[in-house]
């Protein structure tokens, strides 16, 4: 039997891709078998989540998810009442630009971890396992190739630039 004076925790289901979810997870230090991610407004996602609720008099509708994740809502001296006397949820185009914003964070992250592991002269799969290894999850070729492909661009990127200096230094010296 619960509780009625016990407060509800206020959340939201935002569809995120499964290793974004991971990422949000190691960033917000929560457990993988806990069923919530926890965030608070002293973190980037929590303000980040929190700009984008948006409240209601009535229950919003609901929309299928591939994969939802709940997302507890952290109560601000501001937001309380808001809380407890509305329904809160993101909006379809609000998750979309929560979701680019958290492959942003997750974007850099990775490209440190590659800069770091190269430094380290670890070979791509070594690095590749161990971001896996770190977010915890299993290594499969919709996690491997989103990883990859990530650094595969930003090597691409950096040789664009590093023939453009050589091409220009040429063509000065000619």
């Amino acid at each position: 039997m619960s509780d009625k004076n016990q407060p509800i925790k206020p959340s939201v289901v935002i569809d995120i891709p499964p290793i974004l979810e991971a990422f949000l997870r190691f960033a917000t230090e929560t457990p993988k078998d806990q069923t919530e991610i926890v965030v608070t407004r002293k973190t980037e996602f929590g303000k980040l989540i929190n700009a984008f609720l948006s409240k209601s008099t009535k229950p919003p509708d609901h929309i299928p998810s591939e994969n939802p994740v709940h997302i507890l809502i952290p109560r601000t001296p501001h937001n309380w009442y808001s809380l407890e006397t509305m329904y809160v949820y993101i909006s379809r185009e609000d998750q979309e630009q929560i979701i680019d914003r958290i492959e942003v964070f997750f974007n850099k992250w990775i490209d440190v971890f590659f800069q770091d592991g190269y430094a380290m002269n670890l070979c791509q799969l070594d690095i590749i396992e161990s971001v896996l290894d770190i977010l915890n999850q299993r290594m499969n070729t919709a996690n491997f190739d989103q990883i990859k492909k990530r650094d595969y661009r930003k090597t691409k990127s950096e040789i664009r630039e590093r023939s453009k200096r050589i091409l220009r230094q040429r063509l000065s010296t000619a």
